[in-house]
């Protein structure tokens, strides 16, 4: 079985409103069917900022009022593609709180290769292994303690077929 290499490196928001976190439904990657933090990749020359603005909006219809960096942490995700190869995939994730977050859209934005099927406000203790990304849980995590992790972990989400 043939194995890949790829760095993601992404920007992502923490928000939180009476114990309940903004959340995505992931429709595409190792975390298909679980819940996200809203954020993603920069575009062109976006600031982190920038980019986390944008992709809070396309992804939940929210604006974001105020930012405050937190910090960042990696963790590293095994899981197969769709031509059963195995990919290795060392994710960076530089995360920042968002406070103010305001509805100013309806649904989702649509185009290709949107990886968010709509958003959720989920309690923090309903977060788990089973229904929320690495990410979902580091924030849940930061959120009880307001530290993120020093080490990287390693997720498995590789199919047993």
């Amino acid at each position: 079985m043939k194995e890949q290499f790829h760095r993601h490196i992404g920007v992502y928001g923490i928000c939180m409103v009476n114990e309940k976190i903004l959340v995505i439904r992931k429709s595409l990657g190792p975390y298909t069917g679980q819940f996200d933090l809203p954020g993603g990749r920069l575009e062109g020359s976006e600031s982190l900022e920038q980019g986390l603005r944008r992709e809070f909006s396309e992804e939940t219809g929210y604006s974001v009022k105020e930012l405050y960096n937190i910090g960042v942490c990696d963790f590293s995700v095994l899981w197969t593609l769709s031509d059963d190869s195995t990919e290795f995939l060392h994710h960076i994730a530089i995360l920042y709180e968002v406070i103010g977050a305001e509805k100013i859209g309806g649904s989702v934005v649509q185009f290709e290769g949107q990886d968010s099927d709509g958003y959720d406000w989920i309690s923090i203790d309903k977060v788990t292994p089973l229904n929320s990304s690495p990410l979902v849980q580091q924030a849940a995590e930061w959120f009880r303690t307001k530290t993120l992790p020093v080490r990287r972990s390693l997720y498995d989400y590789r199919s047993s077929s």
